[in-house]
This record gives structure tokens, C-alpha cells and sequence, in this order.
């Protein structure tokens, strides 16, 4: 299999680990369960944000930089349809 096929597919499993945690978090009844979520998710933050940087070190996921004007542009639209 591919690497980025991999990568792609780990960070996805990541952030999806990461979803589940935070909801857990804010939807557990006691403090210690929240405590419990809250320390994974915090884990799999971190291991996200490693997994990301290692995609884009082996330039399997790039940035790239939008000019301002597109992102002036974008705003605006939004800002008229509220």
C-alpha cells in the first residue's frame, strides 16, 4: 500500500479518535470519566499533530499559502449570507 494511503488513513483514524474523546468529554456524568476523556484526548491531540508533521516533512501533505485577496473574498461572501 502506499505511504500516503497510510498516513492518510492513520491521521483520519487520529482525528476521528480525537472527535470521540472530546464528546466524551463534555457529554461524561462524573468528574473522574471527564478526567479520563480529557487525558485521551489529549494524548491523541498530540499524536495527531505528530502524524501531520511527519506527512508534511515527507511531503505527503502540502500547505499552501492563499493570497489575501481570496481569503478577503471569501469572508465577505460569508459575511453577506449572515
Amino acid at each position: 500500500m502506499e505511504d500516503k494511503i497510510i498516513m492518510n488513513t492513520v491521521l483520519t483514524l487520529s482525528k476521528n479518535s480525537c472527535d470521540i474523546l472530546f464528546h466524551g468529554s463534555i457529554e461524561s456524568s462524573t468528574p473522574k470519566i471527564k478526567k479520563t476523556f480529557i487525558e485521551g484526548l489529549d494524548k491523541f491531540l498530540s499524536s495527531q499533530g505528530e502524524i501531520f508533521k511527519e506527512m508534511e516533512n515527507a511531503g505527503l501533505y502540502n500547505l499552501e499559502n492563499v493570497p489575501e485577496t481570496k481569503i478577503k473574498k471569501a469572508y465577505s461572501k460569508h459575511e453577506c449570507e449572515n
